[in-house]
């Protein structure tokens, strides 16, 4: 059952003349991943906003089309510091922002606050200002704040920006654990080489448009991806297309092994 639905959406931007959506549907079920990719501009931010009724609500512009979500949906964005309250002098009363603005009881917010933070392993930044972290830690802070308000959606642009690889692992496996407890995710990202681990699905956007939308393992490997203004695939991927090796490329060292057996 689909928690999130666009139905042919078409979105500008105020005082634009270029449609930065233009008729876009997507659905995501509950308990699936699906990755939005593209080139820069292509759409995908755009996209989220939409998704979370923050186009044009907040940033203002003209919609056309359905959007239809089942629950609550939650945003993470790109940039940690524009996402900070500005209203907490601790990371737990950060963490705590969202639940106590939803009218929670304090027990119940406690309780999701503490959760979220052992989920992105911050527990330890309970008592730090948040003016005092570094980007990757606030950005597991922001994102605690988002798991904090349990969405049925989670919309996250770029999750994984300000993060080294051991910190970007654990991200991508908080989303998986949310998926299989039966949340729908969409993330819109350029760390292609973690979706054959994590994705469900792919949406590729390009200009605005879906150009394609399938399984991760099947449009991932698709030698399309390395047309000019396309956004490429996994760095395994990208070394066997410009080896010329028969197509599918595989995605990772994993599938190299495979194949080669």
């Amino acid at each position: 059952m689909s928690v999130l639905a666009l139905d042919r959406v078409t979105f500008r931007y105020p005082a634009s003349t270029v449609r930065a959506l233009v008729n876009c549907s997507l659905e995501v079920d509950a308990g699936e991943i699906v990755a939005v990719i593209g080139a820069t501009g292509a759409g995908a931010s755009t996209l989220l906003l939409v998704a979370a009724d923050l186009a044009p609500r907040v940033v203002g512009g003209e919609l056309t089309g359905q959007v239809r979500c089942d629950g609550r949906a939650a945003l993470l964005l790109p940039t940690p510091w524009t996402q900070v309250s500005g209203m907490a002098s601790t990371v737990w009363d950060e963490v705590a922002f969202g639940p106590a603005n939803l009218g929670w009881p304090r027990e119940r917010i406690a309780t999701s606050v503490e959760r979220a933070l052992k989920r992105v392993d911050s527990g330890a930044l309970r008592d730090r200002d948040p003016a005092t972290l570094s980007g990757g830690e606030l950005q597991c802070v922001i994102l605690a704040g988002v798991l904090a308000m349990d969405p049925a959606v989670l919309l996250l642009d770029e999750p994984t920006a300000e993060l080294d690889p051991v910190g970007a692992e654990r991200v991508w496996q908080v989303l998986r654990d949310l998926a299989h407890e039966g949340a729908g995710v969409v993330v819109a990202t350029s760390d292609l080489d973690a979706l054959p681990g994590c994705a469900d699905r792919v949406v590729w956007l390009s200009q605005g448009r879906v150009h394609r939308c399938g399984l991760a393992a099947e449009l991932l490997a698709s030698p399309d991806l390395w047309e000019p203004d396309a956004p490429g695939s996994t760095a395994v991927a990208g070394v066997w297309h410009r080896a010329a090796l028969p197509a599918p490329a595989p995605l990772t060292v994993r599938d190299v092994v495979a194949r080669c057996r």
